[in-house]
């Protein structure tokens, strides 16, 4: 590979610019690389140390390593190509030949190729899944394109919803969603590298890492507290081809041999983490069948509260139902009793005026009779005594 060659088609002036307006942190722009570059070797450069047969540094400059190939890849490769495979590899090559620029890399060896094209793939993968996380808020294609990225042209941005559109991206996409779905266990090592953590756990006195500790370091939290029952069980278990389980692709296999006497004490570990799962589960039951117990007397109490209530509304309703019926008894009495007095004073004050009438008829008849008798006296006496005259 050339040193020093210009890039024909990209050049600086087409790096990522971010929107004046735009609020918050923004793209890394390699500050801490400038700063970093005071403490390299004499010839101005950083050191990483990449160990033999593994991808990915783990010196404290490997997070700057990484940072400086996510600038250049994303300036300088054109994020609407659908495959790594499509990337030009004079664009590839410049990217390598400037990373060279400040680190002290030597591609003669496999691991340090290795690490560089490999960071430069996931920095390119991460750019484009922002790039798409982006444009699935809106709710359609049109909408999108109406505000693109502020870290894209609009040229660049109609590329990509043209990619993202196509139904070659939509169906891997789908695809992809569906494989996350099954990821049983998270890691908890942050952005730090799982290499970067396997270094800083090795045995001062002996260089030697205790796999297990290492499994156990990334996939539990600060408290020591497992990401997921998932996790316990899986520890180190198998390997596929350059890639270690629960470590990531950047820490290789150990050998076969070495697998070989690790076993034991793995599968003991294992049996234990399960006996420790059983155990917990056991305890869960003990705690949802308690609860069970609980909730069915609770249950059983308030219905209990219930009938008594309806027991007791009851009664209140039969009492005001006979305290009516007596008023109403009372009142009907009271007034029949009113009824007979009134009547009785009617009779009686009827009787007082037939009596007084009587009487009343009785002095005018005899005044009648006395003056008929009167008259008649008179009459009888002018005749007789006006004969003997």
């Amino acid at each position: 590979m050339k040193r020093g060659r210009e890039f024909p088609s990209v050049t600086s002036g087409q790096l990522y610019t971010t929107s004046a307006s735009k609020r918050g942190r923004g793209r890394t722009r390699g500050v801490s690389l400038e700063k970093s570059l005071g403490s390299g070797s004499g010839s101005g450069k950083l050191s990483v140390h990449i160990p033999e047969g593994e991808c990915g540094g783990v010196s404290s400059t490997a997070a700057i390593l990484s940072t400086k190939i996510g600038i250049l890849v994303r300036g300088l490769i054109p994020i609407s190509v659908n495959k790594w495979v499509d990337v030009p590899a004079e664009v590839k090559e410049y990217i390598m030949d400037r990373v060279l620029d400040q680190f002290d890399l030597d591609y003669t060896r496999h691991e340090d190729v290795r690490t560089v094209v490999e960071t430069m793939m996931t920095a390119r993968r991460t750019h484009r899944n922002r790039m798409h996380a982006y444009f699935k808020k809106f709710p359609s294609k049109e909408a999108a394109l109406l505000k693109p990225h502020p870290d894209t042209t609009e040229e660049q941005w109609k590329e990509l919803c043209d990619l993202f559109t196509s139904e070659t991206f939509m169906k891997r996409s789908e695809q992809n969603k569906k494989n996350r779905s099954k990821l049983t266990v998270n890691h908890a090592a942050g952005s730090r590298s799982f290499q970067r953590t396997r270094a800083c756990m090795k045995n001062q006195e002996s260089g030697n890492i205790n796999p297990t500790e290492l499994y156990k370091k990334n996939y539990t939290n600060k408290d020591g507290i497992w990401t997921s029952e998932g996790a316990r069980e899986i520890y180190i278990l198998g390997k596929k081809s350059g890639y270690v389980r629960g470590l990531g692709r950047a820490v290789k296999p150990p050998p076969s041999s070495t697998l070989t006497t690790q076993s034991s004490d793995l599968q003991h570990q294992l049996a234990k983490a399960r006996d420790e799962i059983e155990a917990m589960r056991a305890a869960r039951e003990k705690d949802l069948q308690e609860f069970a117990k609980k909730q069915a007397e609770m249950e059983a109490t308030l219905r209990d509260h219930r009938e008594e209530q309806r027991v007791e509304q009851e009664r209140i309703r039969l009492e005001q139902e006979e305290r009516m019926k007596r008023e109403q008894e009372r009142m009907r009495i009271e007034h029949e009793e009113r009824i007979q007095l009134e009547q009785e004073r009617m009779r009686k004050e009827q009787e007082r005026l037939r009596a007084e009438i009587s009487k009343e008829l009785e002095k005018k008849m005899s005044s009648v009779m006395e003056k008929k008798m009167s008259d008649m006296s008179k009459r009888l006496f002018s005749q007789f005594g006006g004969s003997k005259r």
